[in-house]
């Protein structure tokens, strides 16, 4: 079995702008994305990119766009020597306007299509795979699927972070995700059980919510409304 860290894009990796990316030049990766990336390459996990994009279905761009797009980051992390296994979307939205993607699909986080999708490719083993993203969507879709969920404080999560008990971490960005998995794994390599904050250097910031602690009235959301 192997194992996987699925990886939300905009707002994860690269700066999420007002509106939709459409072409290359909207595409900006975080300073500190492909080294988070090759972290995972190291450590031996597939990596696999999870993203919601609803601007095909609202005729913002097409899957060729897409493709484009997704080309130039590969360049970008290639440039860093990282590097992503898979890359999954989901062009659907029921508010669309471009057939036949104006529907709802399960393949939408946060339900679990794309989840199943990347276990036709690869034998992933949930429990010792992670899910990092932005929004409560991404940390469902973690949840959902059996995986440890890790929300970032970039891109939408910064808005969020405070309100949500339904991740296991709470972390500044993609980096300081990459370094909790690493003491993680570590932990795990030498048989530790993995039931408390690990000691982390202080500019990761991490953040473990107690599992008790309700969400506050109002809390929760449901993720950024662009996806």
């Amino acid at each position: 079995m192997m194992k996987a860290v699925f990886i939300d894009r905009d707002g994860t990796i690269n700066q999420d702008p007002i509106g939709y990316i459409s072409k290359p030049e909207d595409f900006c990766l975080y300073p500190f994305a492909a080294e988070a990336i090759k972290i995972f390459n190291e450590l031996g996990f597939k990596t696999i990119l999870v993203s919601n994009q609803s601007g095909i279905a609202r005729g913002l761009f097409s899957e060729a766009d897409l493709e484009r797009i997704h080309s130039f980051m590969i360049d970008e992390l290639a440039k860093e020597n990282a590097f992503i296994d898979l890359i999954l979307y989901s062009p659907y939205h029921p508010e669309g306007v471009v057939e036949p993607y104006n529907i709802e699909h399960r393949s939408r986080k946060p339900d679990s299509g794309m989840f199943y999708e990347a276990l036709k490719k690869f034998p992933i083993k949930a429990s010792q795979s992670y899910m990092i993203g932005d929004s409560a969507i991404d940390m469902e879709f973690g949840k959902k699927n059996g995986l440890t969920s890790i929300l970032v404080k970039t891109g939408y999560g910064e808005k969020i972070w405070n309100s949500l008990n339904i991740q296991d971490f709470v972390v500044e960005n993609i980096l300081s995700a990459a370094n909790v998995i690493k003491v993680l794994e570590r932990q795990k390599s030498i048989g530790d059980t993995i039931n408390t904050v690990p000691h982390l250097k202080p500019h990761d910031n991490i953040y473990l919510p107690p599992p008790s602690t309700p969400p506050p009235p109002g809390g929760g959301g449901g993720g950024g409304g662009f996806y």
